[in-house]
């Protein structure tokens, strides 16, 4: 199977298994909110490996955001297009390859790097009910009643954007990791 279908599909298990899309059980579907947008403006480049047990896959993204505005371009590792986001604190705009499934939701690309980047302050604002998010600084641990969701591990902590992050999955069983490859400031 070509790589860059291979990496479609996986796309599309991670979206079905989005930790903070989803609770379990037969109740009803609760969901993170996306976060506000928030300064100060730059723009990041990141690869993000998911591992699932035997499985692997990598996309690159790059993050554009300031006070009003978040946009997201994820790539394959072939280089192939796969969506583009943009939100304004209101709505979302989402242009995504066809050849993607049509299940596969970037948001929740977005919602994971904003689990692991945004002020705890922002995120606490959003939580659903029952949900708590703590942080002792090195780690960020997010619960909800049936017990722990996820860890975020700091690998290589920064005041400003953490460099090497590792994100785990309880409920869903899935890890990534996230590399910085470029941290720049923008004008304002």
């Amino acid at each position: 199977m070509p790589r860059g279908l291979a990496f479609l599909i996986l796309l599309a298990c991670l979206n079905g298994c989005a930790l903070i899309g989803t609770t379990g059980g037969s109740g009803p579907t609760e969901m993170l909110p996306m976060a506000p947008p928030v300064g100060p403006a730059r723009r990041i480049v990141q690869q993000i490996t998911a591992f699932w047990p035997g499985r692997q896959e990598s996309l690159l993204c790059v993050l554009e955001l300031d006070k009003q505005h978040i946009a997201i371009a994820g790539l394959s590792s072939d280089g192939l297009s796969l969506f583009n986001l943009s939100y304004d604190g209101k709505a979302v705009t989402v242009d995504k390859s066809p050849l993607l499934p049509a299940a596969f939701s970037p948001e929740f690309i977005i919602k994971d790097l904003q689990l692991v980047y945004w002020p705890v302050a922002e995120l606490q604002k959003i939580l659903p009910r029952n949900w708590r998010l703590e942080t002792d600084g090195q780690h960020r641990h997010l619960y909800d009643n049936n017990g722990k969701l996820a860890d975020v591990d700091y690998l290589q902590p920064d005041a400003v954007w953490s460099k090497d992050v590792s994100v785990t999955n309880h409920r869903y069983h899935y890890h990534l990791h996230i590399l910085t490859l470029s941290y720049d400031t923008l004008p304002e």
